[in-house]
């Protein structure tokens, strides 16, 4: 994501929330100013913002940002102005080579099973020498209708060769259960397919690099496009980045984000269940099931009112 969408993602946030006022440092002020001053006039802005080309019919007029700011039917139109005009970032093209993974087969079993057996030896990821050796391919049914996807392998995941065991794990099926679901009736899978080397590495684990999940998103694609789900489930920001893409953005931005979509897949952003360890604030809980409720919606899952009752508060 450019920094033309990032503001204009975080100015929108302000702006539902009821925001009327921007609290701004003294460098960021000119700039603001000179995009606001662009939009009124209808120019275009150049450089970031920094200067700007106005029409040759323009209206010169022109107010400080403060002002403008102030005025609370003004606001929302110029805080929109100002992010609209920032300029697009031309992008650079790719100088890497795009990989495929591509298993071959008489029948859709005869596929799977080749996938299976020919990623262990697929060169892109061997020849990184930055992943573990062995492998934990996705669990549950090459049919479900919603496929959960988490970053990489854990210590616990790799001693099982299962995806999301241990405490992570535990909390994954309890909100499978919350769903009226087992993992037999879903498809659990990682981006990486390796839990990711560290130097003397013991049970700590890091989160797979950019070209560790470029490199497997083939394979994801191949899997979901298999599967052919109703709905995906990024869990975690780093999920949610490598489905998405869009850079380095927190998970609140994609949480922000509608109509996001993989492979032709509706996406759904959410925490993932190692969250659910860290916090009992029920708000949180409450938040992260309503996206769970979301997700049987999509899947078209029976939902009863104790579910949708969940983390309520009482009384």
């Amino acid at each position: 994501m450019n920094l033309r969408s990032l503001v204009k993602l975080y100015l929108t946030g302000l702006l539902t929330r009821g925001e009327k006022r921007l609290a701004l440092q003294e460098e960021v002020r000119p700039i603001l100013r000179q995009w606001m001053l662009t939009a009124r006039r209808g120019g275009v802005a150049r450089n970031g913002g920094l200067c700007s080309e106005p029409r040759p019919d323009a209206q010169q007029a022109a107010e400080p940002a403060e002002t403008a700011l102030s005025a609370a039917n003004e606001t929302k139109v110029s805080l929109i102005a100002m992010v609209d005009v920032a300029p697009e970032p031309t992008p650079e093209p790719s100088t890497k080579e795009p990989v495929f993974f591509r298993p071959a087969g008489r029948t859709r079993e005869e596929i799977w099973e080749q996938a299976k057996s020919l990623l262990p030896r697929w060169q892109p990821l061997r020849e990184l020498g930055t992943l573990r050796d062995k492998m934990v391919w996705g669990e549950g049914s090459p049919d479900a209708d919603i496929i959960f996807v988490g970053d990489a392998p854990n210590y616990y995941d790799e001693q099982e060769g299962r995806p999301f065991c241990g405490e992570a794990g535990t909390k994954l099926d309890e909100m499978l259960r919350a769903m009226n679901l087992v993992r037999k009736d879903v498809y659990i899978t990682h981006l990486v397919k390796y839990r990711p080397k560290m130097p003397r590495q013991t049970t700590n684990n890091r989160a797979p690099e950019a070209e560790e999940i470029r490199l497997s998103l083939p394979v994801l694609e191949f899997e979901v496009r298999y599967v052919r789900p109703k709905v995906i489930v990024a869990l975690g920001v780093v999920a949610a980045r490598g489905i998405i893409g869009q850079g380095e953005l927190p998970l609140s931005a994609y949480q922000q984000m509608t109509d996001l979509s993989y492979c032709g897949a509706p996406v759904i952003v959410t925490h993932h269940p190692s969250y659910l360890l860290r916090t009992s604030i029920l708000a949180e809980r409450r938040k992260l099931w309503e996206e769970m409720l979301h997700v049987m919606e999509l899947a078209h899952l029976p939902i009863s009112s104790k579910q949708r009752g969940y983390f309520l508060p009482k009384g």
